[in-house]
């Protein structure tokens, strides 16, 4: 069972193949319903039918690999988890899976996710289980992380809008690391928040979250929020006593309540760790968090209606018999879950005329206090840190404990305020709360995507907090 790239690569050409056919075997089998679609390129390369040559230069080549099912695949049917995109096949690829493409990795499958990334949503195909106890759920974004924590896959690439991606990556137990905004080009990504959404990795070590974030970054034409520039992700690790010396890092006391005394005191046992390598480990405050989760749900809520608008039936997907073109949008528009239905006309209302002064564009205004909150205690530590998740993975089939109210949570403050912000984060596995991970967010300042990648490592190379759950 592959862990991650290095272990894949060190096996000779020939038996790479039968890695992969390994890898769709587990698929096969398990259980965990994490797997939408397997791709043909996949069945062809675990069949020694490998399109790459198996002769690139490239850290990934051969490399299986697996993506959310929001990102557009030629050739392969993409439904966001929703009905209402059922039997939609892209004819063109996205910005990431080229450039995967190009490294040689080979796309294994879609996974599952919430439908269309929408936080609280159900899927289309069912939820998710977790590796590490198939009585919990797996997270929002959970078919990419659990097939990384199972072993299935080393890396995939998700959407994180939400913070979806470093969610489940907390509840399965594995990195899960979200770049600067426009890092990555969107162009294929069918993303339901335009200020907010961005690529991320899944991975067991931060190594290959770096060697996947230095295939896929770079700039795009055909996306106007891609960066200018690339920014480099190779990361040197220097192997030495205290690598993180002089390094400041800051603990918001506002992202700590409300947090299970389990997580919290494996949280303050990792912070331990960071004190070991030589940082200097404080609190702080950040007294606009307040007002985080709620910017950003009136934000994502008037966003995401936007976004949906154009799945009526008229250009792609499904379209449900009516006799005139009124109902027939109405009808369609009903193979949306539930959720996904109340997110959009909560959103309609916020943006009408009668309502957008005095919620979206307060939340904007409410945002930019946020930013400007961050920037500055990012001017004075190198990172912040917190818990990702304020619990471990919870029971299938619970809902939302709060109801509709509920549905719209963020999860947390501060993934809301790194959504906000458009600032560099990864989740890291720090520890268990009982037989559950829990998992760490290390936070930096914008494009600086390289040092809280080497930050991360330090911690990586300290502690022993990746494990295979070992139930394929």
């Amino acid at each position: 069972m592959v862990k991650d790239i290095s272990e894949f690569k060190k096996s000779a050409a020939s038996s790479r193949e039968k890695t992969i056919a390994s890898s769709l075997d587990q698929i096969k089998k398990d259980d965990l319903n994490i797997i939408i679609t397997v791709s043909d390129a996949a069945v062809a390369a675990s069949k020694g039918e490998c399109q790459c040559g198996c002769g690139k230069d490239s850290t990934l080549c051969c490399v299986p690999y697996i993506v959310s099912d929001n990102f557009s695949t030629k050739g392969i049917e993409t439904t966001c988890a929703s009905q209402i995109m059922k039997g939609y096949v892209p004819p063109f690829e996205g910005f990431a899976i080229d450039r995967m493409t190009e490294a040689g990795a080979v796309l294994l499958g879609k996974a599952n996710m919430m439908e269309f990334g929408i936080l609280g949503a159900g899927s289309a195909y069912g939820p998710m289980k977790n590796p590490w106890d198939k009585t919990k759920k797996a997270g929002p974004s959970g078919g990419c992380t659990a097939a990384v924590s199972a072993g299935e896959v080393p890396v995939a690439l998700s959407s994180d809008a939400g913070g979806i991606l470093r969610v489940s990556a907390s509840y399965c137990g594995v990195y899960g690391f979200r770049p600067s905004y426009g890092a990555v080009s969107r162009f294929g990504l069918i993303y339901c928040s335009g200020s907010m959404d961005q690529i991320g990795v899944a991975a067991t070590t931060v190594a290959d979250v770096a060697a996947v974030m230095e295939t896929i970054s770079g700039h795009d034409n055909r996306d106007t929020t891609s960066l200018p520039e690339k920014m480099c992700y190779k990361i040197n690790f220097e192997a030495k006593e205290k690598p993180l010396e002089g390094v400041k890092i800051g603990v918001p006391e506002e992202y700590l309540e409300n947090v299970n005394p389990d997580v919290l005191k494996a949280f303050n046992e990792a912070l331990s760790v960071f004190e070991k390598l030589g940082a200097k480990v404080s609190k702080c405050t950040l007294p606009s968090t307040k007002y985080s989760m709620a910017a950003h749900d009136v934000i994502f809520a008037g966003e995401s209606s936007a976004m949906l608008a154009k799945f009526d039936g008229t250009r792609f997907g499904p379209r449900v018999a009516a006799d005139n073109w009124h109902d027939m949008i109405a009808k369609t528009r009903g193979l949306f879950g539930p959720v996904v239905q109340r997110r959009i006309m909560l959103g309609v209302h916020l943006l009408t005329v009668g309502q957008y002064q005095d919620y979206y564009v307060k939340a904007l205004k409410t945002r930019t206090v946020i930013v400007s909150e961050l920037e500055k205690a990012l001017n004075e530590y190198d990172f912040l840190v917190c818990p990702t998740t304020p619990n471990t993975a919870p029971p299938m089939g619970e809902a939302c404990s709060a109801g509709c109210a509920g549905e719209m949570s963020a999860f947390s403050p501060a993934i809301a305020g790194v959504d906000l912000a458009g600032l560099p984060a990864i989740s890291i596995p720090c520890g268990f709360a009982g037989k559950m991970p829990v998992g760490m967010q290390l936070i930096g300042s914008s494009f600086k995507d390289a040092d809280v990648l080497k930050a991360a490592e330090a911690f990586e190379k300290q502690t022993d907090y990746v494990k295979n759950p070992e139930v394929i």
